[in-house]
């Protein structure tokens, strides 16, 4: 099978190299088109793809293509392909944020085309993304099989309807950078204490992985876990108890609801 990239960006660029270096899609050919040469030639000597000159080569030499451009440039690749031959056959895979399936359907001009939109998150880059495919798709079940083949490659993937990839990407697609802020902010207050700036990024960054790593191995509630962490009138509690004055978790669950508004937005336009 076939496998054509449009956009090696970022994300792009990380699935590309989780598809190559997994393992699982040796036997197949994989192709890609960006508009940066340079780009495009670096991944044809690192990953050996076959590079294209064109996003309509991509598409008329692919079973599967991955849109892997960002959201306002998408209608413009879609008008640049539609006249491929065969195009009801190809599965097309979107990770467009805020570009609905119906929009895209509609701009290609092909009621029979396959499309799946999914939504990756920065962590792919590392092997560690959480995906989201929508699983009310216009496609086959053998074809979400497919891509969750493909985005297996680079972490874990869930199966959501199309309504609730807004909610996703906002918790799964923006989370990554409000840990970061979090993560900064652990490693600053403990610089603030005395401890040295490259080892309090190091203690902050394994606390948060070690964390997760715990919530996720136990399974239980993350109250739970967390009044675990606190004795009673012990120092941890203290911490908590400014958090909980200060809003913490009505902050985060309000800077959520503006990613989501502004996917919303995105979606409607």
């Amino acid at each position: 099978m076939n496998y054509g990239f449009i956009g090696l960006g970022n994300m792009g660029g990380a699935i590309l190299r989780g598809m190559v270096s997994c393992g699982n899609f040796t036997e197949d050919r994989i192709l890609g088109y960006d508009s940066d040469a340079a780009k495009l030639e670096r991944y044809k000597s690192d990953a050996g793809i076959t590079a294209c000159s064109s996003a309509e080569i991509v598409v008329d030499e692919s079973d599967v293509i991955l849109l892997a451009v960002k959201p306002q440039q998408l209608p413009d690749v879609l008008k640049q392909v539609r006249f491929t031959d065969g195009i009801e056959r190809k599965l097309f895979l979107s990770i467009a944020a805020g570009f609905p399936i119906e929009k895209i359907v509609d701009i290609l001009g092909e009621p029979a085309v396959s499309v799946i939109r999914a939504m990756p998150n920065l962590n792919a880059a590392v092997g560690e993304a959480i995906t989201a495919l929508c699983q009310d798709s216009p496609a086959s079940a053998e074809e979400l099989i497919i891509a969750e083949r493909v985005f297996s490659s680079v972490g874990e993937v869930v199966m959501l309807p199309e309504k609730l990839l807004g909610a996703f990407s906002a918790v799964a697609g923006a989370s990554p950078a409000f840990t970061f802020m979090y993560a900064d902010a652990l490693a600053m207050a403990s610089v603030q204490a005395g401890i040295p700036r490259d080892l309090s990024v190091k203690i902050a960054l394994q606390a948060i992985k070690g964390s997760c790593i715990n919530a996720s191995a136990s399974g239980e509630h993350l109250d739970l876990l967390r009044d675990r962490v606190c004795s009673p009138g012990g120092t941890t509690i203290e911490g908590v108890t400014v958090l909980e004055e200060d809003g913490f978790k009505g902050t985060v669950m309000d800077a959520v609801r503006a990613v989501i508004e502004k996917d919303d937005l995105l979606s409607s336009n």
